[in-house]
């Protein structure tokens, strides 16, 4: 049955308060999540609250249209994908709605990102237990769908074991709280009798159930987890001593728990919370084969460890050549590792689990146990752990680690044959794969590396996964531990379970879901289909990709390569842990996520969205102006996918199909519009912020009225060094560049100086104060002629101008980088700029030499005061009355040069000062983002995370390096935000007073 796009989005509109995006980009975004799956949804759909999915599920039984339950995208199995309509939990149903006065449950909507709730947690000193390695950005409603475990699974269970309640949207649109009751008792008897779907579902269901009792003790799988099929084994209690319960009850929320919203909609958890334990410790032991860390693993389990982790040799062989601590670390003849990780009232019971451990290895053929001893140790050995997926997509080339069999779990003693049969099914197929997982559980992840576009890897990958399979289930073992069946494993659910459970599994599916509605194809589908790993795949033997004529530089198919490069797997969508894509976490909008800039620019390439006029649409610009260029996913994405990159292109093909609106002219052509403000100082500087004018500037051309905007220097810093050049003979030797390469002499080496914007045209101070910090550490310091870094113009999509800017500014260090001078600027934009996106515009060996050759202020100071400690000055006390608590934000731009902190470490060095590290994300502004009227609001909100911090932190300063960082900081918080350079001029002796008579600490911007 074909169903009208158009008038049942028209319909929704008018019934739903939340979002509904049917339109063909919105479609795309969403067509795919961390799997292999691509299918291409009829439309989107964000629901506010409760109310709107029981009026979509309504209106989706009557007009018979497939609802497909989706959290943050992150699963592997395809779960999250299909045909009809999304529902995207994630952006508006994600609160922590209530935490029991003992701290014992938490309820929350499903669109809470694990992470975040464990986050909040901590102040109540309780956690929620399961833990997938995908917490920070995997929602609880995904882990409720997939019964999602991890790590710590072999001492805490599975989500299952952890939800006390689910409210459950039917397939009829009713809404049903879903909690144990007991199996003879009155509220269970009422619900079977009344005559709702949900009583007449169970009261079909329960009596199959007991009488499955039998067949279920025969035929489940012999694992310790399971997330294939439906928790038919989880449902009943029978009670008694063993089960820990004194009366039989029939635990209704548990066939929900790993149902991949095949059943119901689920809007509402109630969840079980254990108080975080006092203390924990990990140690890493060492064993000569896969065998013998087998046959130590029963041993270690009677310690009731809180871990137990394996890698395989491969494993550790791929991370020796990339982590050198790890390889020192290693005994020479080793092949297998685990982990094993314990907790404890104190560290004296974990220091007494950790010595049993010991006693239990040296009986064994363990060759070392090395215990991590301070905190740093045990994060960078989970990192370790957790590392293997990373440093196989960062591999070259088309083949790539794919997630079709990375699930597997049979017994833990079965394990170690289970790794023996997959090194050696993967050395006979020449694939190179590596495996971790939880030894405790059974549970392997192990994702060989192929490239599903070529045939013949496809032939392979089926071999593989149908030799797999067969093991397995030969040893009766699961195909998914832990991450759900989705398109991947139903079609073999019947050859795991029988007959008898698999048809208990399509009754159970009849009885709730009569029409077929909730996330067709997944749990009950075809079986035993042949070629389903590859159909509905995002990369197939039939994918092709049109030729492209990118306008930056990449190499020859580097543009379609680089845009493949993204799995989809969601970590640029995690709400905690890393710094990536503020206005994703601003908006939790997927339009906004790195992720989506990838699958727009896939359906361009392959022609799915029309490349003539796929650039120039609106709703493309909607996309691509999420993206603010802060740099972070290039540097933190598991693939390094450059994404800014990808939208710098995209940006450019815009521009070249549309003009630019006044508010972009303006603020993508900022030398122009300073030189303008420069000439007219007397007049402008007065009326900058009057509201009058700011109303006019709101209406004309799109700044935001509410945007304070930096006054104009009368004179700029260039005229200024000209000036001081032509006519204070006894000044600091200052180097105008006229076209001859200064020299630079042993007593006084040269840097560049690049001042960029806002120091030549608004602060002319602040460059003169970084031009004495120099000069103080026995520099000579040259300052060429120079236009600002062109950051406004790659933005806003002037591609040729930004061309031009970048072979103007190189043109001009070249000669003294050539004679080996260093470019130092102290606008991290500048030296970003330098660094990463010159060679985007160019493709020059003398541009890879500049950018080579560029250091930010601080990142400079840091080294050359390590290197020349004898020409350092010593940082003295600031004239401040009393101690400050300085407040600093590293700015984005800065943080993804991968460089440290350096302005940290040098206001540390400061005597009698407090500095604060706020560490709390981007401050929003974003350049010229934050002053348009379209973006205000959201530069703010994007912000909010950082000025709570400050908040909470009271600085007396705050010290930022980034000139628009200073604005919006200065703007949001009322407080005074300095360039850390301004500190440290005055902490060095070399600067006293700006030039308009201020002392520093007071001089503002």
């Amino acid at each position: 049955m074909t169903i009208p796009r158009d008038t049942t989005a028209r319909d929704l509109r008018s019934i739903i308060r939340g979002d509904v995006e049917f339109d063909p980009i919105s479609r795309r975004l969403y067509a795919t999540d961390a799997g292999l799956s691509q299918i291409e949804p009829l439309g989107v759909v964000s629901p506010r609250d409760a109310g709107d999915v029981v009026r979509l599920v309504g209106y989706a039984a009557e007009k018979s249209i497939p609802l497909v339950a989706r959290g943050m995208g992150s699963g592997l199995n395809g779960a999250a994908v299909g045909a009809g309509i999304q529902v995207d939990f994630t952006r508006y149903m994600s609160s922590i709605l209530e935490v029991a006065p003992d701290v014992s449950w938490v309820r929350v909507q499903p669109g809470v990102v694990m992470a975040s709730l464990n986050r909040h947690l901590k102040q109540y000193g309780a956690f929620f237990a399961p833990d997938p390695s995908s917490e920070n950005h995997c929602s609880l409603g995904g882990m409720i769908g997939t019964n999602a475990s991890g790590a710590r699974s072999v001492a805490y269970g599975s989500t299952k074991d952890h939800v006390l309640a689910l409210d459950v949207v039917l397939a009829d649109g009713s809404l049903f709280k879903a909690a144990p009751l007991a199996l003879e008792g009155s509220e269970l008897g009422s619900l079977l009798s009344s005559g709702t779907a949900a009583g007449e579902a169970f009261s079909t269901v329960l009596p199959e159930l007991q009488a499955a009792q039998p067949a279920i003790q025969e035929r489940m799988p012999r694992v310790v987890k399971n997330s294939c099929g439906y928790r038919i084994e989880a449902v009943l209690d029978q009670g008694g001593p063993a089960a820990g319960a004194t009366r039989a009850s029939a635990h209704l929320q548990r066939l929900f728990v790993g149902a991949e919203g095949t059943l119901g909609l689920v809007t509402e958890a109630t969840l079980n919370l254990v108080p975080l334990p006092a203390a924990r410790g990990i140690a890493m032991a060492y064993f000569p084969s896969v065998f013998a860390s087998g046959e130590a693993v029963p041993g270690i389990l009677a310690l009731s460890p809180s871990a137990c982790e394996i890698m395989d040799s491969r494993f550790l062989a791929l991370v020796r050549r990339h982590d050198s601590k790890i390889d020192a670390m290693l005994p020479e003849r080793t092949d297998t590792a685990l982990l094993i990780e314990f907790e404890g009232e104190d560290d004296e019971e974990v220091d007494d689990k950790f010595e049993a451990l010991r006693r239990h290895l040296a009986g064994t053929a363990a060759l070392r146990m090395v215990r991590a001893t301070t905190a740093a140790e045990t994060e960078h050995l989970w990192k370790v752990r957790k590392s293997a997926v990373a440093l196989m997509q960062r591999m070259p080339g088309p083949r790539r680690p794919l997630p079709f069999i990375e699930d597997i779990t049979v017994h833990p003693t079965e394990l170690p044959s289970c790794v023996d049969f997959l090194q050696r099914l993967f050395d006979r197929e020449g694939v190179q794969a590596v495996m971790v997982g939880h030894a405790g559980d059974g549970n392997l992840h192990t994702r060989p590396v192929l490239d599903p576009k070529n045939p013949d890897d496809s032939l392979i990958m089926q071999r593989i996964y149908d030799e797999v399979t067969a093991y397995v289930l030969g040893v009766r073992g699961t195909m998914a531990g832990e991450h759900g069946d989705g398109l991947v494993h139903t079609p073999r659910l019947q050859e795991m379970y029988g007959e008898e459970l698999y048809g208990l599994f399509t009754r159970i599916k009849k009885a709730f879901d009569p029409d077929g509605l909730l996330n067709p194809g997944k749990k009950i589908g075809p079986q035993d289909a042949g070629g389903t790993l590859f159909r509905n795949v995002r990369y197939g033997a039939g994918y092709r990709t049109l030729p492209q004529e990118p306008i930056l530089h990449f190499p020859p198919s580097g543009y379609e390569g680089e845009i493949e490069r993204c799995h989809g797997c969601a970590v640029c969508k995690s709400a905690v842990a890393t710094t990536m894509c503020p206005t994703y976490k601003a908006t939790r909008r997927e339009h906004a996520s790195p992720r989506a800039k990838a699958n727009l620019l896939r359906a361009v390439i392959t022609g799915a969205l029309d490349p003539e006029t796929a650039y120039g649409r609106a709703a493309t610009k909607t996309v691509t102006d999420y993206c603010i260029e802060c740099g972070m996913c290039a540097v933190e994405c598991p693939s390094n996918v450059n994404i800014p990159k990808l939208m710098l292109e995209a940006k450019s093909r815009y521009r070249a199909a549309h003009r630019a609106a006044p508010v972009e002219a303006v603020l993508g052509r900022p030398e122009t519009a300073s030189r303008i403000g420069r000439l007219a100082a007397p007049v402008v500087n007065p009326l900058l912020n009057r509201p009058a004018l700011r109303r006019a500037a709101e209406l004309v051309l799109g700044i935001d009225r509410r945007r304070p905007m930096p006054a104009f220097a009368r004179e700029t810093f260039a005229q200024m060094a000209a000036e001081r050049g032509r006519r204070r003979a006894t000044e600091p030797p200052v180097e105008v560049y006229t076209g001859v390469v200064p020299g630079a002499t042993a007593s006084a080496p040269a840097v560049v100086y690049f001042y960029d914007l806002f120091a030549n045209y608004n602060a002319p101070h602040l460059a003169l104060a970084v031009e004495r910090i120099l000069q103080a550490h026995g520099l000579c310091v040259l300052l060429p002629k120079q236009r600002a870094s062109g950051i406004p113009e790659m933005l806003y999509g002037y591609a040729e101008s930004a061309r031009r800017t970048a072979e103007f500014n190189v043109g001009a260090v070249l000669p003294h980088v050539s004679s080996g001078a260093l470019l130092v600027s102290a606008e991290p934009t500048a030296t970003f700029a330098f660094k990463v996106h010159y060679p985007d515009y160019l493709s020059s060996p003398d541009c890879s030499l500049v950018a080579n050759a560029t250091r930010d202020l601080g990142e400079f100071l840091v080294r050359w005061r390590a290197d020349h400690p004898e020409k350092a000055p010593v940082a003295g006390p600031l004239r401040a009355r009393r101690p400050l608590r300085i407040g600093y934000h590293q700015p984005c731009h800065l943080k993804a040069q991968q460089v440290g902190n350096p302005g940290l470490e040098l206001l540390r060095e400061i005597p009698g000062v407090e500095v604060v590290d706020l560490a709390a994300g981007c401050c929003g502004m974003a350049g010229t983002f934050g002053m348009k009227k379209a973006t205000y609001e959201l530069s703010m909100q994007a912000g909010a995370p950082l000025f709570g911090r400050i908040r909470e932190t009271e600085p007396d300063l705050l010290a930022s390096e980034c000139s628009t960082c200073r604005m919006q900081l200065a703007h949001a918080t009322g407080i005074e935000t300095l360039h850390p350079a301004l500190l440290l001029a005055e902490a060095y002796g070399v600067w006293r007073t700006a030039p308009e008579g201020p002392s520093i600490t007071t001089a503002g911007l």
